[in-house]
């Protein structure tokens, strides 16, 4: 019985860390597909230097801009192949860190790149310092944090959606619609007259806004389900409007996998041991 117990743990124990570096490596593509356009607006602040005094030097710096997402992606990074406690927090700690200062930079707080990963890893944070719980008993809290997350970001997206230029479908048509070059638009543009497009453009507008009000009580729904949704709409966000934001949304969608979680696979291992113990 004991022994059955203690493998019941250490099996535990690594779906935790299955879990752990599933989301981490969310995060590290979420960074790396951000790379191209963050080099690129490394670029336009040393050209265009702006200088806010609403921040102080350390967050105007591009020292500190440059360091910060490189100690973000280099912990995520590392995270992937270690398992020792110790050094998973401490690289956890770094990731938060290193986040959260992009996410009150001058130059990077109004991305929201670093805004989900900072919540992504905040999540990741708390999961290592339960390493070693069992991992019955951690895992349905663990999926519904995720799901509380997850319903947080959905709630400010819809906050900051609750406008008559949104509700009228005007602010997605002037942005998107009318002349962005992507796959979706381009053939709206050629398959619909001008009155076609802007009515779709309402209706398109007043879907996104019903379909993030719904996310934000993923909290409130089944585990699987909860997962689900979250992940269709993550994903539609970014197939059907710019492939750059998947760099927003990878990370989302990592801790939305948490949900979908096996957990039969978990138990079945001690009695599957036990059984060949027993034959042996």
């Amino acid at each position: 019985m004991l022994s059955s117990e203690a493998d019941k743990q250490i099996a535990g124990e690594g779906e935790t860390l299955s879990l752990l570096k599933l989301v981490h490596a969310g995060i590290l593509v979420s960074l790396i597909w951000k790379v191209r356009f963050y080099w690129f607006s490394l670029g336009v602040n040393e050209q265009y230097p702006l200088v806010d005094p609403f921040f102080p030097d350390f967050f105007r710096s591009q020292f500190v801009l440059v360091a910060a997402y490189a100690i973000a992606t280099t912990c995520s990074a590392l995270t992937i192949f270690i398992r020792a406690k110790r050094p998973l927090l401490l690289l956890g700690c770094g990731s938060v860190v290193g986040l959260s200062i992009l996410c009150v930079h001058q130059n990077a707080y109004n991305d929201v790149t670093f805004l989900t990963c900072a919540w992504t890893s905040l999540w990741c944070l708390w999961l290592t310092t339960r390493l070693g719980e069992s991992f019955q008993t951690l895992y349905p809290r663990a999926a519904w944090l995720s799901h509380v997350i997850l319903s947080l970001i959905f709630l400010g997206g819809t906050i900051g959606k609750l406008t008559p230029g949104y509700w009228s479908g005007e602010v997605l048509h002037e942005i998107y619609f009318k002349g962005r070059d992507f796959w979706t638009y381009n053939l709206l543009r050629e398959s619909m007259t001008e009155a076609g497009l802007r009515e779709f453009a309402t209706w398109h507008s007043r879907m996104v806004l019903v379909s993030e009000s719904i996310c934000a009580f993923l909290w409130l729904m089944p585990r699987k389900v909860a997962s689900i949704v979250a992940m269709i709409v993550l994903c539609g966000i970014a197939l059907t409007n710019n492939l750059s934001l998947f760099s927003v949304v990878t990370c989302l969608i990592g801790l939305s996998l948490v949900g979908l979680h096996d957990t039969k696979r978990t138990d079945s291992i001690p009695e599957a041991q036990q059984r060949k113990s027993r034959s042996g």
